[in-house]
């Protein structure tokens, strides 16, 4: 009886016990209230609120935080601070400057969290360094070997900061930060680990990768295949990825990429089991889909009013609302295309009407002015563009 009360005892004070004590002190900073971030790719979610005292940030759980970055903010929401978090997460950082990784030091048994202050040193100064250099190439045409040495030299000293650990996250965080050409741009990126979507990087390369791309559907179509394989069975990635393309495609920014909504659409949203995609959003995205099927590029726009009995080498269709200040700007200019460009017919078409939701579907109207360009026979030549973009498109036809 006194041995189990003795282990009762030596045991009670763990049940009060933080698994997560996360203790940010900085210098000359006024206490006030600061949020506790996650990432989510590049965006925030406050996790907790946290009231610094004597310069001191802390934030306390009994349970242990996901992996991953997280963002501290302060209450005018900008971002104070970033942390790793390991499975180590009970330990200090102690910060002289918010601006300078260097003096960022940490207290307590956290290793992951400690190399990844140095990594984002050593980055924060290579990058500023190559900067300089670049900026100077029209006088020093030479630096461009400074500048291939500065990336050698912080390639070797990512590797040299990898820890042999199984599944370390700070090995992740490295793998990531790993810089190639478009060929090969992924072929370091560990899309298979869930944590990589806890910090921003990931959506910074896929907007510069496919804002890179050819304006060519199949191409995007293959490449967004290809990503989402490498996710392989993690779940988080995939999800994440095909969020991301659907939102990137959903308004294009090239007017003839509709195939690229359609392919996310009808062989991933309507084939996979999604989390929080009810049968509602699915038939507005299937819906949707199938509309475009009828608004692609070369396609004959569906009938509407007398628009088909218009003899014009051109039609310029705009969906307008009498209330939209935008709208009568673009009227005026299109006017003016007019003028100019005779061979041009206006036919407008207001969407404050009793037809509204059928026009707003059938038509994919996002928001208005919206304008589809017609050639004679009613083939669709250019859609979403601007008033001021009509002419240019008249010119190269």
């Amino acid at each position: 009886m006194k041995k189990l009360l003795f282990v009762f005892c030596f045991l009670l004070p763990a049940i009060g016990f933080s698994q997560a004590n996360i203790r940010i002190s900085i210098d000359n900073q006024e206490d006030g209230t600061f949020y506790f971030c996650k990432y989510i790719g590049a965006k925030t979610f406050v996790l907790d609120t946290l009231m610094s005292k004597n310069g001191m940030i802390q934030y306390k759980s009994k349970t242990k935080l996901p992996e991953g970055i997280y963002l501290i903010k302060n209450d005018k929401n900008y971002p104070v601070t970033e942390v790793l978090v390991a499975k180590k997460q009970r330990f200090t950082v102690k910060i002289n400057d918010i601006d300078n990784w260097s003096t960022y030091k940490v207290k307590g048994c956290a290793k992951e969290t400690k190399i990844y202050y140095q990594l984002m040193a050593k980055v924060h100064e290579t990058e500023a360094n190559i900067a300089a250099l670049e900026s100077e190439e029209g006088y020093h045409p030479e630096n461009w070997k400074k500048v291939d040495s500065l990336k050698k030299d912080l390639d070797n000293f990512e590797e040299s900061l990898r820890i042999n650990k199984k599944d370390a996250f700070i090995n992740t965080v490295i793998s990531s930060l790993k810089r190639h050409g478009m060929h090969d741009y992924w072929d370091d990126f560990p899309l298979n680990d869930a944590r990589v979507i806890t910090y921003p990087l990931i959506e910074n390369k896929l907007e510069t990768y496919f804002d890179n791309l050819y304006d060519d559907a199949k191409q995007i179509n293959a490449e967004i295949d290809t990503l989402i394989a490498k996710a392989g069975d993690c779940v988080a990635v995939r999800d994440y990825l095909l969020w991301f393309f659907y939102i990137k495609y959903f308004n294009p920014k090239y007017m003839n990429l509709d195939d690229v909504y359609i392919h996310i659409v009808d062989d991933y949203f309507m084939q996979l089991d999604l989390p929080n995609v009810t049968s509602s959003m699915l038939n507005i995205m299937a819906d949707r889909a199938s509309y475009l099927e009828n608004l692609k590029i070369g396609a004959k726009l569906p009938e509407i009013g007398d628009m088909y009995s218009i003899e014009a080498s051109y039609i310029a269709v705009v969906f307008y609302d009498k209330s939209c200040q935008k709208c009568a700007k673009e009227g005026r200019i299109l006017e003016e295309t007019h003028e100019r460009h005779p061979e041009m017919v206006i036919f407008p078409v207001e969407i404050n009407s009793t037809d509204i939701n059928n026009l707003l579907s059938k038509y994919d109207i996002q928001n208005t002015p919206m304008i589809y360009i017609l050639d004679k026979d009613k083939h669709i030549i250019a859609k979403r563009i601007k008033a001021e973009q009509v002419e240019l498109i008249l010119n190269m036809d």
